[in-house]
């Protein structure tokens, strides 16, 4: 009983973060071609930051981005 919980733990977590890397990437793919190009005009003039993306672009960003940020707030508490 115990590996069936931990298991539908794991595929309940998987699946929230499939859904905010989603919503999360849809959210980024919206904002991208005004917010970036308006933030940052001469990076993306040279080439440097794209002035669209892809929406799966989006998505698998939000999800790096995402995992990035996790795994730094999890390296700053054992430092604490």
């Amino acid at each position: 009983m115990e590996i069936f919980a931990k298991t539908v733990a794991l595929v309940g977590a998987l699946a929230l973060l499939f859904v905010a890397s989603l919503i999360g990437g849809t959210f980024l793919w919206l904002i991208w071609p005004v917010a970036i190009p308006a933030a940052f005009p001469g990076l993306v003039a040279s080439g440097v930051l794209a002035a669209k993306l892809s929406w799966w672009v989006a998505v698998c960003l939000t999800w790096l981005f995402g995992l990035l940020i996790k795994s730094s707030t999890t390296v700053q508490k054992k430092e604490e």
